[in-house]
């Protein structure tokens, strides 16, 4: 009767045990920081980029917008820097002062235009510098569809 109770007690062990496995070994996604946005973030030093993304209207016409956060001591100077579709390069320059926030596209800093033939959806590359080589983001392509997008591109059309 011991064997049995020693028996069934071991394998109901080894059955949680096996089916709990996964869970045992593995870091759970969920627990893993995130910014959550629809556009690109990327750090480069001190300077932090969040939600960087071209909206798209029905005319060809486009706009970059994004926030940058300087985490430093001391005013970083970044430049952003595409091309358009006629391979036109656009170059935006910027002072993001110490401890602070810089919109583009945002809070009636305007975004920076461009020609754009590209579907939403696909990946555009732009290039993010702070004196040091630049650093290649991709880029989401949006469409109005979002409602918070919708004013940009109709702005556009």
């Amino acid at each position: 009767m011991k064997i049995k109770k020693f028996t069934s007690i071991a394998m109901i062990a080894a059955t949680l045990l096996a089916l709990s496995g996964c869970s045992l070994l593995s870091s759970a996604e969920s627990l893993k920081p995130y910014a959550a946005s629809d556009g690109v973030n990327l750090q480069v030093e001190a300077l932090k980029a969040r939600n960087v993304l071209l909206i798209q209207g029905d005319s060809g016409n486009a706009v970059l917008i994004g926030s940058f956060i300087n985490s430093s001591d001391a005013d970083i100077q970044a430049t952003l820097q595409t091309k358009d579709s006629a391979g036109m390069d656009k170059v935006a320059n910027f002072i993001v002062k110490a401890g602070e926030k810089f919109d583009i596209g945002y809070n009636g800093i305007e975004g920076i235009p461009l020609s754009l033939n590209a579907v939403p959806g696909s990946l555009y590359s732009v290039y993010l510098s702070t004196g040091v080589d630049p650093i290649k983001l991709m880029v989401p392509v949006l469409d109005g569809s979002l409602a918070e997008y919708s004013k940009y591109a109709e702005a556009l059309n």
